[in-house]
């Protein structure tokens, strides 16, 4: 399983990558938006191509290109509609505009790693995934 990061804080992004690969999960950071969609685009080029199985993005990134917007663009193209995303946060808010019909699972920081783990866990089981 291959888990994609989509995250500018280097602290978060280590801290994430060492507990997922002790899971076993193969991890790719994105420390920004235009990189992360730099891979989907390869992937939309090339449809043998898929740059993970599951994506974590954090909902403020630096520059012009927020984690809401980068989730659109992958919702905007066919082959990754059901991808499972999970959105992170340190706001406490979930319920907002920008959220709606983006088949997104939120997390708000500070969160434990067991959650992230079993959010992970829950998202990719091949029942929940067949149903996207």
């Amino acid at each position: 399983m291959h888990i994609g990061l989509l995250e500018d804080d280097i602290a978060i992004q280590e801290m994430l990558k060492l507990v997922l690969q002790d899971e076993n999960y193969a991890v790719t950071i994105y420390p920004t938006a235009e990189e992360c969609l730099d891979a989907l685009l390869t992937a939309k080029q090339d449809q043998a191509y898929r740059p993970f199985d599951l994506l974590i993005v954090d909902w403020r990134l630096p520059g012009l290109v927020s984690g809401i917007q980068v989730i659109q663009k992958i919702r905007d193209t066919t082959r990754f509609r059901a991808l499972p995303i999970i959105l992170t946060t340190a706001a406490s808010f979930s319920d907002t505009p920008e959220l709606d019909g983006l088949q997104v699972t939120f997390l708000e920081k500070p969160f434990a790693i067991d959650e992230m783990v079993d959010m992970i866990k829950i998202l990719t089981r091949s029942d929940v995934v067949s149903e996207r």
